[in-house]
């Protein structure tokens, strides 16, 4: 029996053994069924369509073992087999692979057989999840757990507004997110991972919801940021404004198998003041007044006459002074009766609420070269107002120097080019005033 004969016979040997053991330990034996992996299920509290669920992107993985061959030449050196050639095959296929990813950038086009990957080590935490319709706008609710939290796993609340086929279809959706792990890292290795980042393979994320029929699609949601009454208003493609009691829905979800009275259900207040004109942009103060714009240039003040939130007043003369859709709204995070609005019409306005003629106290004329669609106010450095416009690009205003020039224009702060396309959200961070957000 040749060298080489012999050497095959033994690897032969070595593969049979190996399959009695893998038969044993079920560990590579190809007739054993996989496992599937597990779903993430969303939980609906109200009954109703299950609206969405949590997806897992960790399964159980099949360990292969490969039985190398090699055989000597005639000068007894060692040369790779038939296996060892497409193993260096495949390290030239990953590397070509490799060479190919590319970080995204807003506005690329994806070619043919491209497809977009998350690189968890960008995210403390990352989950993905679905809706029954899609949602234009949604906001976080505010809770008694505190800021900045940093322990995991994470509760949270969320309101959306949907926008389905059919406007009797649509709804306001409260979800409360809970169970939420930190992600871990795709590049780990075996050993970087500690005792928590195993544990947190087998936690599931749970969501629950509860839901409230509204009559037209919904352009925005905005929601009062006070844990003790955190009303939630709705901008409707119908022209009205509600608002909702978000404070009955999240204390139904302390207590499992509560049932929503049907009163807690409807509006508390709906805005009629806009008419038939729908709109987009919509802010709260911190003490529950409400600012509306709409498509057709008015913005109206809607006030809460008590602090329980069941009696409200809507202006029905409006702030007049732009020409086009008013598209963001920004109350001062200094000032109480100041606010700040963009328009279609390329400006951005400063208005005081104390004004009894409705007309704006200062402007920024051609503020951009397009559509105005975002704006956010500084919390830290009030002074500072950030903008996004449709052709993609954002600015920093510093608001100390505005108006400066005799014909009323004034130089951004700082002006980024770096989106394709337009901006749709934009905001400061609320712990970091050199940090911002943009969509």
């Amino acid at each position: 029996m040749s060298k080489r004969q012999n050497a095959s016979a033994t690897a032969t040997l070595q593969a049979e053994e190996r399959s009695k053991v893998a038969a044993v330990s079920g560990k590579g034996n190809a007739d054993q069924p996989e496992r599937p992996a597990e779903s993430r299920g969303g939980v609906d509290v109200d009954g109703d369509a299950d609206m969405g669920e949590f997806e897992d992107a960790f399964e159980d993985e099949i360990e292969e073992e490969i039985i190398v061959e090699r055989e000597e030449d005639s000068d007894g050196v060692e040369m790779l087999g038939e296996e060892d050639g497409d193993d260096d095959d495949e390290e030239e296929d990953e590397e070509a692979a490799e060479t190919k990813r590319q970080v995204y950038l807003p506005g690329d086009q994806l070619g043919e057989g491209e497809v977009l990957q998350v690189d968890n080590s960008a995210y403390h935490m990352l989950h993905t999840m679905s809706v029954q319709w899609p949602c234009l706008s949604f906001d976080f609710v505010p809770d008694n757990l505190g800021n900045s939290r940093s322990m995991f796993p994470h509760t949270m609340y969320a309101v959306a507004g949907t926008q389905a086929d059919r406007a009797y279809k649509n709804q306001v959706i409260l979800m409360k997110w809970s169970q939420l792990h930190r992600t871990i890292n795709d590049d780990k290795n075996d050993d970087d991972k500690d005792d928590e980042d195993v544990n947190d393979l087998d936690e599931d994320p749970i969501l629950e919801t509860k839901t409230m029929r509204h009559q037209g699609g919904v352009n925005r949601v905005r929601v009062l940021q006070s844990y003790q009454s955190p009303l939630t208003a709705t901008w409707a493609d119908t022209g009205k404004v509600h608002i909702w009691d978000t404070k009955k829905l999240m204390n139904a979800f302390e207590t499992p198998g509560t049932q929503v009275p049907a009163a807690a259900q409807q509006p508390l207040f709906t805005v009629a003041s806009h008419g038939h004109t729908e709109g987009y942009s919509m802010d709260w103060s911190p003490d529950g007044r409400l600012l509306t714009g709409d498509c057709g240039s008015n913005i109206y003040l809607t006030t809460r006459r008590n602090d329980t939130g069941s009696n409200f007043v809507a202006d029905r003369s409006s702030f007049k002074g732009h020409t086009a859709s008013v598209e963001d709204i920004q109350w001062s995070p200094e000032e109480a009766s100041v606010f700040a609005s963009c328009s279609v019409d390329q400006t951005i306005k400063i208005w005081d609420v104390r004004v009894t003629n409705r007309k704006f106290a200062l402007e920024v004329p051609g503020a951009h070269d397009s559509d105005i669609n975002v704006i956010s106010w500084n919390r830290k450095s009030s002074y500072l107002l950030a903008s996004g416009g449709d052709n993609g690009d954002f600015k920093v205003w510093d608001m100390r120097k505005w108006a400066s020039d005799p014909s009323g224009r004034s130089t951004p702060a700082a002006e980024f080019k770096w989106h394709r396309k337009a901006i749709t959200s934009i905001e400061w961070c609320p712990s970091d005033e050199s940090v911002l957000a943009v969509a």
